[in-house]
C-alpha cells in the first residue's frame, strides 16, 4: 500500500482508545521522490487486529472513527507535524480521557495524512517561478516590455494613443501574474492532492480493512491443521504426505489461485491446464501428485475457502463496525468523495423500483463487507451549499444520506472558506448567482419566519431554535423543514439569503426575474438538509485551549468582541487582519482562528468528539451527567431543569437499562418504562439547548434525531418516510 502507519502513542496498549496515524506517500511535487517505507512501522494489519479486537471484546458499537485535515497544513513527513501534533494526537488523547467516552467507547481512532502544502513554505515561490511555462513567460515579460516601451514614448512624444499599448502590456503581465498569485496560494494544487491522492489513498485503506477483518476473521479456522484433515487426509493419493510438506504445497497453491480468482475449474478449459503446468514449476508440488489428483486438491480447496469466505460474511452481518468521520474544511471534500467511491452502486436499495420514481430509493449504510457508515461530522467543510439543498445538481445527495446521523458546524465569519475557497471556485464552479458559489462552511441559523402567521417564531436567540418548548408540556422538536431556517449572508442582499428552493423561487417571481435553475420537482419537501443537526458557531463564546490565559476567561472564538452577526463588511475587514495575525500564544488579546477555532473550545470538543464516538443517543445520556461547571458555565441552572436532569439520572438505574442503550434492544421495556426514557432524553435535549444558549451557539437538532434518539422509534422506518416523501407526520 501507498501509505505509511505509526501509532499516535508509544505507550499505545495503556490507552482506551488506540490511536493510528495514517499518511499517504504521494509527493508533494510529481517530481520527487516518494517517501521509502520504514519496515519498523506498523502495517494495516495492527488496525485491522485492534477492529477485530475491539469485535470479539462483546461491548456493543465497534467502530472506526477517521478525522481528516484541510488545505493549507504544510508537508508531509516533517520531524514535527503541525496536524499530528496539533489535532490528532489531541483528538485521541480528548477521547481516551473524557469519562463520558471512555465509559462505552469500543471505538479504534484514525487520524489522516494526505499531501498537502503550506503557503509558508520556503520553496513555494520558487517552485511555482521554475514551473512556469514558457509561453507565459514569453507573455510576462511582453507586457512588462509593453509597458516600460510605451511609458518612455508616451514621455517623450506625449501621444494619448500610446495609453492603449500600456493597457495592452498591463492586461498582459497581470493575467501571468494572477496565475502565479493563484499557484502559490496552494488551494489548486492541494484541492488535486486531496481528490487525486488523498481520496484514492483513503478508499485503498478501507478497502485493504475491509479485506484484512474477512481474513482475519478466515484464518481462525483456516489453518495448516484445518486444510490437511480436510483435504490431505480426505483426497486419495495426498494421505502419505506429512503435515508440513503439505502445508508448503497448499500454501502455494492458495497463493497461486488468489492471483487468479477468474479461473474456470475443468479439466478440458485451457487456462486451467496452463495454470497446472505453471503449478508444478513454480510450486513445491511433489513429483509423484498426479494431474487428476492435484485438479481434485484445488477444487476441494476452492469449496473449502467458500464456505468459510461465506461464514466470514455471515460473521461481519452480525458485527458491524460503525465508520464515522471527522472532516475539516477540504477534508470534507475528501470524505464526500471517499463515500461516493465506496458506495454499492448496484445496490439494489439505492437503484430504486425501475418503474416507480426515481426519488424512491432507501441506499444502505453497509460500505463493503464489514463496515456501515455511522457519523458524519463536517466542521467547517469546504463543500458547496448545494450539498444540503435538493435537485438534481446535488451530486453528493445519494452519499450523504447512507450515514446514520449527520452533523455540521459551520460560522458566518470563516474567511478561509468565504473568500479564499469561493474566489477559488469562482470560475469552475458552475452557479449563476454569487450566493450559489458559498462553502457550506458559511451556512447560518436565523428564526424562521412564518409566512401564514406573518410573525417570528418565539424561539431563543441561541440554543437549539427549533425546540418547541410549552408550559406543562413536554418539549419536542417538530418535523418541519431545517431548511426555512438557514441562511447565508450575503453583503449585497440586504442581510441574508435563505436557502429553502421555494423561498428562492418567491423571492425571485417577485422581484420579477425568471429562474429556470429551479426545477417544481426541485422544491423538495423532504430536503436532504433534514437529516442534518447543525450548530452555528458564528458568536460562539467559550474558553479555549489555546494558552493559560485563554483556558481561564471566556472569549469569542470565532469572530472579534462586538461583533455580531450578520456581520458586515467592516466586520470582515477586522476579521481578516485578526486572522491573517492569529497566534495561539496571544490569544485572546490578538488575532482568531475563524477556520478551526471550534478545535480550541472547551464546548465545542465535547461536542465534535462525542458526537463522534458515542453519536447522538450516548451524547444526551451523557450530558446528563456532565456538570455546568466542568464546561465553565457560571450561570445558575433553572430550579425546574436542575430538578428534572436529576430525576433523569436515575432513570436508567429504576429500569435497569445502561447508558446510551436503545429501548428497542430491550423487548421487556414496558409502555411505562419507554415513557420515561424518552422523558429523560427530552430533559436532557433541553439542557443541550440552554448550554448552547450560555457558549451563545445556535443549533438546529434534525427531526430523525429526535423521533429516532429521543422518542426511540426505529431509525429505518423513520427513515424511509423522510426519504420516500411519507406524507403523513412523524
Amino acid at each position: 500500500m501507498d501509505v505509511l502507519v505509526e501509532k499516535l502513542f508509544s505507550n499505545q496498549g495503556d490507552r482506551l482508545i488506540p490511536g493510528y496515524f495514517i499518511r499517504s506517500t504521494a509527493p508533494a511535487n510529481v517530481e520527487d521522490l516518494v517517501d521509502r517505507f520504514d519496515r519498523d512501522l506498523p502495517t494495516i494489519k495492527d488496525v485491522v487486529e485492534s477492529l477485530y479486537q475491539s469485535v470479539l471484546s462483546g461491548r456493543p458499537d465497534p467502530s472506526l472513527v477517521i478525522a481528516i485535515h484541510g488545505y493549507n497544513t504544510g508537508p508531509v513527513g516533517t520531524p514535527k507535524d503541525s496536524i499530528l501534533e496539533g489535532w490528532y494526537r489531541p483528538l485521541c488523547h480528548f477521547a481516551s480521557s473524557d469519562p463520558a467516552i471512555c465509559k462505552h467507547q469500543n471505538a479504534t481512532f484514525i487520524g489522516y495524512r494526505w499531501p498537502s502544502e503550506s503557503i509558508s513554505q520556503d520553496n513555494i515561490r520558487k517552485d511555482a517561478f521554475s514551473a512556469t511555462p514558457f509561453l507565459l513567460r514569453i507573455l510576462f515579460w511582453v507586457g512588462v516590455g509593453l509597458v516600460l516601451l510605451s511609458l518612455l514614448l508616451l514621455f517623450f512624444l506625449q501621444k494619448p494613443a500610446l495609453v492603449f499599448l500600456t493597457i495592452l502590456g498591463v492586461m498582459g503581465a497581470s493575467i501571468v501574474l494572477s496565475l502565479y498569485l493563484l499557484r502559490i496560494t496552494v488551494y489548486f494544487r492541494d484541492n488535486y492532492r486531496a481528490t487525486n491522492f488523498g481520496v484514492t489513498d483513503l478508499v485503498e485503506v478501507i478497502r485493504k480493512l475491509d479485506q484484512g477483518l474477512i481474513d482475519r476473521k478466515m484464518q481462525e479456522t483456516m489453518t495448516d491443521a484445518f486444510f490437511y484433515e480436510r483435504i490431505g487426509q480426505k483426497v486419495e493419493g495426498t494421505q502419505a504426505y506429512d503435515l508440513d510438506t503439505f502445508t508448503r504445497f497448499i500454501t502455494c497453491v492458495r497463493r497461486e489461485l488468489s492471483r487468479r480468482q477468474d479461473l474456470l475449474l475443468e479439466a478440458n478449459d485451457p487456462k486451467f491446464k496452463r495454470f497446472l503446468t505453471r503449478l508444478k514449476m513454480d510450486c513445491d508440488v511433489p513429483s509423484d501428485l498426479s494431474t487428476e489428483v492435484l485438479t481434485e486438491v484445488i477444487q476441494r480447496l476452492v469449496i473449502l475457502q467458500g464456505l468459510e469466505y461465506d461464514r466470514a460474511e455471515q460473521f461481519w452481518r452480525k458485527n458491524i463496525i460503525k465508520l464515522s468521520f471527522i472532516g475539516h474544511s477540504m477534508g470534507g471534500h475528501v470524505t464526500t468523495q471517499v463515500i461516493r467511491i465506496l458506495s454499492d452502486v448496484f445496490d439494489p436499495s439505492s437503484v430504486g423500483a425501475v418503474s416507480g420514481p426515481a426519488v424512491e430509493k432507501l441506499p444502505s449504510a453497509r460500505v463493503g463487507r464489514v463496515f456501515g457508515l455511522g457519523r458524519l461530522i463536517l466542521v467547517s467543510p469546504d463543500i458547496p451549499t448545494l450539498a444540503i439543498q435538493s435537485g438534481r445538481a446535488n451530486f453528493l445527495r445519494s452519499a450523504l444520506r447512507r450515514f446514520e446521523e449527520a452533523y455540521l458546524f459551520s460560522s458566518e465569519g470563516d474567511l478561509a472558506l468565504r473568500l479564499a475557497s469561493t474566489a477559488a471556485n469562482y470560475f469552475s464552479f458552475p452557479a449563476r448567482s454569487r450566493y450559489h458559489g458559498y462553502r457550506l462552511g458559511n451556512v447560518s441559523i436565523r428564526p424562521w419566519f412564518d409566512s401564514q402567521r406573518r410573525r417570528r417564531r418565539r424561539t431563543e436567540r441561541y440554543g437549539v431554535v427549533n425546540l418547541e418548548q410549552s408550559p406543562g408540556r413536554p418539549s419536542y422538536i417538530a418535523s418541519e423543514h431545517l431548511l426555512k431556517y438557514l441562511t447565508l449572508s450575503v453583503l449585497n442582499r440586504g442581510a441574508h439569503e435563505n436557502l429553502d428552493p421555494a423561498v428562492q423561487k418567491q423571492n425571485l417571481q417577485r422581484s420579477q426575474v425568471a429562474d429556470e435553475t429551479i426545477a417544481p420537482d426541485e422544491i423538495d419537501r423532504e430536503a436532504i438538509a433534514d437529516l442534518f443537526t447543525y450548530f452555528d458557531c458564528t458568536e460562539y463564546k467559550d474558553r479555549a485551549d489555546y494558552n493559560p490565559t485563554a483556558q481561564q476567561q471566556d472569549a469569542y472564538i470565532m469572530i472579534l468582541d462586538g461583533q455580531k452577526s450578520p456581520l458586515g463588511l467592516f466586520d470582515y475587514a477586522r476579521l481578516f487582519k485578526a486572522y491573517a495575525t492569529f497566534s495561539p500564544k496571544h490569544f485572546p488579546k490578538k488575532g482568531r482562528d475563524v477556520h478551526g477555532g471550534y478545535f480550541w473550545g472547551k464546548f465545542s470538543q465535547i461536542l465534535m468528539y462525542r458526537l463522534a464516538f458515542l453519536g447522538f443517543r450516548g451524547f444526551l445520556d451523557s450530558l446528563l451527567f456532565t456538570p455546568p461547571e466542568s464546561l465553565a458555565v457560571t450561570p445558575p441552572l433553572p430550579p425546574d431543569l436542575k430538578e428534572r436532569i436529576a430525576q433523569a439520572q436515575q432513570v436508567n438505574t429504576s429500569i435497569g437499562l445502561p447508558m446510551g442503550l436503545s429501548p428497542q434492544s430491550v423487548p421487556s421495556l414496558d409502555q411505562r418504562q419507554m415513557m420515561q426514557l424518552q422523558t429523560k432524553r427530552q430533559t436532557a435535549l433541553e439542557y443541550l439547548s440552554w448550554l448552547c444558549e450560555q457558549k451563545q451557539i445556535q443549533a438546529l437538532v434534525a427531526p430523525e434525531r429526535y423521533q429516532v434518539d429521543v422518542v426511540g422509534r426505529d431509525r429505518e422506518e423513520v427513515r424511509e418516510n423522510f426519504l420516500l416523501k411519507a406524507r403523513r407526520r412523524l
